[in-house]
């Protein structure tokens, strides 16, 4: 049997897993990312050496941060500064002597549920992770939709109100309807807490279930924000189902509200009757979502080549 080896880079951890050519992990573990290029290759060439020991390794698909275009060239690398401005692809392709893909790590988690999660019965589907910030991946007829600049699915960067003292950053989706910044950020500081002593996200959604007045007023406006946001990818993109992911995802209630103020802003839109939102449910997949997204896109990338040969 051949298997593939899907690498999410993080941050902060390396997930890594051995995997079928029909998705099923087989092994999986992580190891803490180093702080530098040539120890994050070392430590990728030692996961995948190791699997071959055993196993025969057919690709490599590698999910990583940043923007990435498709012939595996970094232009961004997230918090990895030495991945900026290198082929990601080319320099593990020498060092394993296999076939290597790589993709961002939104565009992975799009890949992930079109192939085997929520979005598998659907042709046309958004995946929104909301976390720090906010990332996504574009799935249009079955295939991943990248954009002319590999930029497609930056959710986080669109403009959700109007832009304050000419810094349009404070205006975007990342910093309004994100988690990191659009709540635990704002409670802290209204607050006026040192940033040590900011409460998480869910410390503060159980502060509104208490009723107190600002972790309420900061919730609501996040709220309002995202689901400005989602409401405007639904109207740009009709997708027939949008994936919500991020850690959040899980929590039935803030799916359930979410839910309720996209189509509260489409019931406030007199001309909007004959539009149709699409579903709005979970990713089915969180941890292992850049696993299986990298593997599809290894798996793909091979079958393409199989078929070129043809």
């Amino acid at each position: 049997m051949k298997y593939y080896v899907g690498i999410d880079i993080g941050g902060t951890n390396i997930k890594y897993g051995l995997v079928t050519g029909s998705g099923q992990i087989v092994i999986d573990s992580h190891v803490k990312t180093a702080n530098n290029g040539e120890s994050i290759f070392a430590e990728i060439n030692k996961i995948v050496t190791t699997y071959q020991k055993d196993y025969e390794v057919t690709a490599v698909g590698v999910s990583a941060p940043g923007i990435i275009l498709d012939n595996g060239f970094m232009v961004t690398g997230g918090a990895i500064h030495d991945f900026y401005g290198i082929n990601l692809k080319e320099e593990l392709e020498i060092r394993l002597d296999l076939p290597v893909t790589v993709e961002n790590d939104a565009n992975c988690a799009a890949l992930a549920e079109k192939w085997l999660g929520a979005g598998q019965d659907y042709h046309h589907l958004l995946a929104v992770v909301v976390g720090t910030g906010i990332g996504g991946g574009i799935i249009i007829n079955d295939q991943l939709f990248r954009g002319g600049h590999a930029t497609a699915g930056e959710f986080g960067f669109m403009m959700v109100e109007p832009i304050v003292n000419k810094d349009s950053r404070m205006a975007t989706l990342s910093l309004t309807g994100s988690v990191g910044c659009g709540v635990v950020n704002k409670y802290g500081e209204a607050a006026n807490l040192i940033e040590s002593d900011y409460l998480n996200g869910e410390e503060i959604f159980a502060l509104v279930g208490q009723g107190e007045a600002l972790a309420n007023q900061v919730v609501a406006d996040f709220y309002d924000r995202l689901a400005i946001g989602i409401f405007n990818m639904a109207v740009s993109f009709d997708p027939e189902i949008i994936l919500i992911g991020g850690a959040i995802s899980g929590n039935q209630a803030f799916m359930a509200e979410l839910t309720r103020r996209v189509h509260e802003l489409k019931a406030q839109h007199r001309d909007m009757k004959t539009v149709t939102l699409p579903e709005i449910q979970p990713c089915q997949f969180l941890n292992q979502a850049g696993i299986i997204g990298a593997t599809y896109k290894a798996l793909l990338a091979q079958e393409k080549v199989g078929n070129d040969g043809k």
